[in-house]
């Protein structure tokens, strides 16, 4: 699943919200509730934190677990990470490279991702089905 989530990643690791550069209306769609946090602006991560629960799993963060390169976890707008790119669980071990497209730079308020999978390395002894 790819899209522009519009919530912050599960991870904390990631870098926290630009919010300087937030628009008004995203800082509403995206913190949580000042009453609920002490007064601190603090990144709504609960759509993403259940989609993690669920075992889905965010491609660039399960590659910077591995590589540390925090180039995977950078802004893919002018504010946040808030487009992902998610697998379910037998896919985790599939995620071989990540990319951020971000030329030419008038394209989009938002960068392009790219996912590479090696689908031999998909995991079939634990595979999703609807009941």
């Amino acid at each position: 699943m790819a899209g522009d989530i519009n919530y912050p990643p599960a991870d904390p690791t990631s870098p926290s919200p630009d919010y300087a550069a937030m628009l008004p209306y995203n800082k509403s769609a995206r913190t949580r509730l000042p009453s609920e946090t002490g007064g601190q602006l603090v990144p709504d991560r609960r759509v993403t934190e259940i989609l993690a629960y669920t075992g889905f799993v965010d491609a660039a963060a399960k590659l910077f677990e591995e590589r540390g390169d925090k180039e995977l976890l950078r802004r893919t707008a002018t504010d946040d990470r808030i487009d992902q790119l998610w697998v379910s669980g037998p896919l985790r071990d599939t995620i071989t490279d990540y990319a951020l497209l971000d030329t030419p730079a008038d394209a989009s308020d938002h960068h392009g991702l790219v996912v590479r999978i090696d689908l031999d390395r998909a995991r079939t002894d634990n595979m999703w089905e609807y009941k």
